[in-house]
């Protein structure tokens, strides 16, 4: 590393500290009205993220940096720009205990987004409507409008998991479904992590691969990297895998792992520095250490699958895989508790199928802007694509030895084992 990089480094550590210390939101003075009745009013400043039985807004009151999440019925029709008046008792967040015994710091989770206080069960009144970015205003809206497409000719669950890989909303699933998800090592695919963009986008490097040179299909790859970001709103979420798996696919049209390896660490420490949160938010970590694994580990294990055939990139598919599940699943332990047995097969399964299945459901949201019957026939593979996947998550879930689930898995072990995972990745290179 020059000196020059190291320079760099340094550097961006000092704004991150100095961000930290001086420069973050502070929650709003609202802690003597906690546990009344309050009216204000905010801006909505998030797409209303619509659960099964509620939706939940980020309001910004008026004259304040901070945030407040607001619970509302899914029957209240509000949109991003709204300017509402809110009405109920002020809470402030509670951790709560997971299904596998975990605690989760949803204090914290909320934190970072700049929220601290929760007005649940509200009652809201809209003032005004397009008081936000009207750049973002029209992304939300285009996404709002593509997930009516998709629910008009997709039923449920399947249209819940096709706005799943295309947008990342998971609000739609109900607890059974999404423990399937995590009880199986796949609910990466309905989250926006850098290895999850990154599979989609080499999917399509392949297709295109096949009639263009590889560094055209490189330059497409990561054109669908930043559809999908403008297909999930561009979150803050959605950018960071978007950057990570950017990197990823720079890594394989340079040919040069180590280069890619380097600005994976700036990139992160740009990340840190700009918001030094990030580094408590588990999407930022497992975004990190998934390319992290697709960049450094594929390699390595590719001779695990060399009996595997090299047509239709089946190993390097199997290799990808099980590079990225050996990076994440340390910290995977350590934040579910969840050990899944058949991540593996379940993911060799699927993953071969998510580019088709996002591309049919990409083409039916879009022409279901012309018509919805004539997005049919799309919707059709779509449906038999996405109940496939459904099918194989089920089937693995329903074994008995499909997860074991450890309730302690301490913070120690995790460290110890990237630090030995780094070891062996620097002793294999020499």
């Amino acid at each position: 590393m020059s000196k020059k990089e190291i320079s760099i480094i340094i550097l961006l550590i000092i704004i991150a500290l100095v961000r930290f210390f001086f420069f973050l939101p502070k929650a709003p003075p609202y802690a003597s009205a906690v546990g009344k009745n309050i009216i204000f009013e905010g801006i909505v400043v998030d797409p209303p993220d619509v659960r099964l039985n509620n939706q939940r807004l980020t309001v910004e009151p008026k004259n304040q940096k901070a945030n407040v999440l607001v619970v509302v019925p899914r029957t209240e029709e509000v949109s991003y720009g709204d300017k509402i008046q809110v009405s109920g008792i002020l809470e402030t967040p509670e951790n709560f205990t997971t299904s596998t015994g975990k605690e989760f710091n949803y204090m914290r989770y909320l934190a970072n987004q700049d929220i601290y206080f929760t007005v649940k069960n509200a009652q809201i009144k809209i003032i005004s409507h397009n008081n936000g970015n009207k750049l973002k205003a029209i992304l939300f809206k285009l996404r709002d409008l593509f997930t009516n497409n998709i629910n008009n000719v997709i039923d449920p669950p399947e249209s819940d998991l096709a706005l799943g890989l295309v947008i990342g909303a998971r609000g739609g699933f109900d607890s059974g479904i999404k423990n399937e998800f995590i009880s199986t090592g796949t609910i990466h695919i309905v989250a926006l992590s850098g290895y999850n963009v990154t599979v989609v986008a080499e999917g399509v490097m392949k297709v295109f691969g096949l009639i263009l040179a590889q560094t055209f299909s490189i330059i497409f790859g990561i054109l669908i990297i930043f559809l999908f970001i403008i297909m999930a709103g561009s979150s803050s979420t959605a950018i960071r895998a978007g950057v990570m798996a950017t990197i990823a696919l720079f890594a394989r049209m340079t040919g040069r792992t180590y280069s890619a390896g380097r600005a994976l660490v700036i990139a992160g420490l740009i990340m840190v520095a700009y918001d030094p949160r990030v580094l408590s938010d588990i999407s930022f970590q497992l975004s990190f250490i998934a390319t992290f694994g697709v960049l450094f580990l594929t390699p390595k294990v590719m001779i695990w699958v060399r009996f595997l055939p090299l047509r239709f990139g089946l190993r390097e598919l199997v290799a990808t895989t099980l590079g990225a599940t050996i990076a994440v699943l340390p910290i995977l332990l350590y934040v579910t508790g969840v050990l899944s047995i058949v991540s593996l097969p379940a993911n060799i399964l699927i993953l071969p199928f998510i580019p088709l299945t996002m591309l049919m459901i990409f083409i039916t949201g879009v022409i279901g802007f012309i018509s919805p019957t004539f997005s049919l026939p799309f919707a059709y593979l779509s449906h038999l694509l996405l109940a496939y996947i459904l099918s194989v998550i089920h089937f693995f879930a329903s074994l008995s030895f499909a997860s074991v689930t450890i309730t302690s898995f301490p913070l120690i072990i995790t460290i110890i084992i990237y630090i030995t995972m780094v070891w062996w990745l620097l002793r294999k290179k020499e």
